[in-house]
């Protein structure tokens, strides 16, 4: 039986970002490699401009998507029941819109899919399916199968292929997803990510973590166990990670050439609304400073919209970035994804202002503020944009590419 999983992506900003960082999702290469061996895969990643073919011999049709591309995963989905398949829907917004979702499917994988994902299949050669399978128990991530490498092309990704390091955050972010999807936080056993990483052939790697230095211990051993591979890596985690001079020196040495950082805002006021008060924006420059000296590239996403931020918050933040040497800044507007503190604060607040999921794609406010709305927004973005980089920054990416070019090696 041949089975067609999809990750749904409408054109967007949020999109494009996506679409800039791009290495393999875990949603889909997750489920794929726990996939038995019996069925016939196909993968479709929207993202990376993949076009999904109606005209297939799937039975089933796996859908995941996050909010901003809700409307886009409904549509597909719909398509595919009007032509006689069964639909399951999964991922970020399904698991926080059950009855809205099950409008659109045959069933829903809610959470972490290994385990469930194989008793649905089981239940489907029984035409026995349930509405609704979701996980009671955390996945013991020694269990994971790693990501098949043969279903879409590395050369797809850029050449930036994705190790699973772990699932879930300490830290919980009024906005983030990410503690609310993941239970708690747990990292795989480091033999099987070395291993993963040598049987994949892959010479640039992202260390799939949402923060891969919040265990020390952990990291350092990681480290250690990279200097072998001979790989370029990057990766996500917290500014702090750079007041630790062995990490840091670690991670240099073992590949570290790309790191994402949260920094979110230069406002104080607004990162202690956001839960973000442990993030110092007066140690960032010290900190992106470290970096640099060990060759790291430092890219963050910028908010704007943030309660606590008023209209100077674009040349206040066109001053910091600029201040701190950043080397590739993205100006988001927050998403109030379903599920997070912050939906449930605006909900409560009575300021949502619509439940059109096409406009959760930061780039439109969709939530009332104090100080903001689309226009004005709309134009400190537009500032923002043609005035936060530095060339500096910007040949030190340029050089960053032609490096990363040159050690394409799969």
């Amino acid at each position: 039986m041949k089975i067609k999983i999809i990750k749904a992506c409408t054109p967007s900003v949020f999109k494009e970002y996506k679409k800039f960082m791009a290495a393999p999702p875990q949603s889909i290469f997750s489920l794929a490699a726990s996939t038995p061996d019996v069925y016939d895969v196909e993968l479709i990643d929207e993202t990376i401009d993949m076009q999904v073919n109606y005209e297939t011999d799937a039975e089933l049709i796996v859908i995941f998507f996050s909010t901003p591309d809700a409307m886009r995963g409904y549509a597909l989905a719909d398509k595919f029941r009007m032509l006689g398949k069964t639909v399951v829907l999964g991922g970020l917004h399904v698991k926080f819109n059950k009855f809205e979702a099950l409008k659109h499917a045959d069933t829903l994988l809610i959470g972490e899919t290994e385990g469930i994902w194989e008793q649905l299949l089981i239940d489907y050669s029984k035409s026995d399916l349930r509405k609704v399978y979701e996980r009671t128990s955390l996945v013991d991530l020694k269990d994971v199968k790693a990501y098949p490498t043969d279903l879409i092309s590395p050369e797809d990704y850029g050449h930036v292929w994705s190790v699973l390091v772990s699932r879930g955050c300490v830290n919980k972010c009024s906005y983030c997803t990410v503690h609310k999807f993941f239970d708690s936080m747990r990292y795989r056993p480091i033999d099987d990510v070395i291993n993963e990483i040598r049987g994949s052939g892959a010479k640039i790697v992202e260390l799939h973590s949402d923060n891969l230095t919040a265990d020390r211990e952990y990291a350092k051993t990681l480290f250690e166990k990279l200097m072998p591979l001979n790989i370029k890596w990057v990766a996500e985690t917290t500014a702090d990670f750079a007041n630790d001079d062995e990490l840091v020196e670690l991670a240099a040495k073992s590949g570290l050439v790309y790191l994402l950082l949260g920094l979110e805002t230069p406002s104080s006021k607004a990162l202690e609304n956001l839960d973000k008060g442990f993030m110092r924006v007066e140690e960032v420059k010290a900190q992106i400073k470290k970096l640099h000296k060990h060759g790291i590239i430092v890219d963050s996403a910028m908010m704007f919209g943030v309660d606590g931020q008023t209209e100077d918050i674009f040349d206040e933040t066109i001053k910091f970035v600029k201040e701190i040497d950043l080397d590739v800044a993205h100006a988001v507007v927050p998403i109030p994804f379903p599920g997070t503190n912050f939906f449930r604060k605006l909900e409560s607040q009575g300021r949502i202002l619509t439940y059109d999921w096409s406009n959760y794609d930061g780039r439109h406010l969709v939530y009332k503020h104090d100080v903001f709305n689309n226009v004005n927004l709309g134009k400190g973005l537009k500032k923002f944009e043609e005035n936060a980089y530095t060339l500096k920054g910007y040949l030190r990416y340029q050089k960053f590419l032609l490096a990363m070019e040159y050690h394409v090696m799969f």
